[in-house]
């Protein structure tokens, strides 16, 4: 096992306590800043400096630093009241949650809500303009925030209390953390999936349920709709064909569907106005995919 971890370089300022190595051209890993030294502006920005690693006994601490950071960070982007840098602050803290081997990340989702509940409240219209705005983040990462946004779009305009919206904000958050497991080119891949990648690609499913069962203490419906949100109410859905579904992951597996036809580009297909993308959703609700009544809902709170 590799005793040490490349920390990229974006990150380098925000792990304070963590010493750091680089390593020579002989392969040795050698100290480049010792624990708790403060690395000042100019070491820092010093582009010429060395890819630099931490020791693998080391990466919880680096990662609780490094979460904490990027929470206050997206606290003061907020607080300057640009939504194009909260939605990019937004998909770094999602980016860390959905990195390979790094469930740790998940713990701080729960205050990345409470920052985002305590700036914007009810304002349901933030919400639908975060959902909008592009960042150069992945597609899987966005994919992730809008919809988390378009679910707190949906709490807020039907007056959900502040727990329950928490909670399901959560379960957006980390419906599709499964995929961190799969390869980031399936998940991102512009064309259409063949038989045996699409395969590959449901496992995503109860591989989110375990890894929330096994590295978090979050309420169950997390995992649950982890698990269900590609799940039909007409058994059409996976990984079960199960036709009984709980009302948080028909919810969020509505507005998971919506959310690629709306805002995401194929090289198979365009991106559709609202409307129309509520029009095949519609269709699927009519056809027994979906709940009539949410998916009413959810069109309430887009077509005031």
């Amino acid at each position: 096992m590799a005793r040490h971890i490349q920390v990229k370089k974006s990150q380098v300022h925000l792990v304070k306590t963590v010493p750091f190595y680089y390593q020579s051209d002989e392969g040795e890993f050698l100290l480049y800043k010792k624990s708790n030294e403060k690395m000042d502006n100019d070491r820092t920005n010093n582009t010429r400096h060395p890819q630099l690693f931490i020791k693998k006994k080391d990466e919880a601490q680096a990662l609780k630093e490094l979460t904490e950071a990027l929470n206050i960070n997206l606290a003061k982007e907020i607080a300057t009241g640009g939504l194009a840098q909260v939605k990019q602050a937004l998909c770094d803290i999602v980016s860390e949650a959905l990195a390979p081997g790094q469930e740790k990340a998940m713990e701080s989702l729960p205050q990345t809500i409470e920052i985002l509940f305590g700036a914007y409240g009810k304002d349901h219209g933030t919400m639908e303009l975060l959902s909008q705005i592009a960042s150069n983040s992945s597609a899987m990462e966005m994919h992730t925030v809008n919809v988390t946004a378009l679910t707190l779009q949906y709490c807020f305009f039907h007056e959900f209390s502040q727990a329950e919206t928490s909670r399901l904000a959560l379960c957006a958050l980390l419906h599709d953390v499964g995929s961190s497991k799969l390869d980031r080119n399936l998940i991102e891949k512009d064309k259409r999936l063949t038989d045996k990648e699409y395969k590959t690609f449901t496992t995503h499913a109860e591989l989110g349920h375990d890894m929330i069962i096994l590295n978090t203490e979050f309420d169950i419906s997390v995992a649950t709709v982890a698990l269900e949100h590609h799940e039909r109410l007409d058994g059409g859905g996976y990984p079960y064909n199960s036709r009984q579904i709980s009302k948080d992951s028909q919810l969020i597996g509505l507005i998971d569907s919506y959310e690629p036809l709306t805002y995401r580009n194929k090289s198979f297909r365009k991106a559709k106005k609202p409307f129309d993308s509520l029009q095949i959703i519609k269709q699927e609700a009519i056809d027994g995919k979906f709940s009539k009544d949410i998916f009413k809902n959810f069109a309430s709170c887009l077509i005031r």
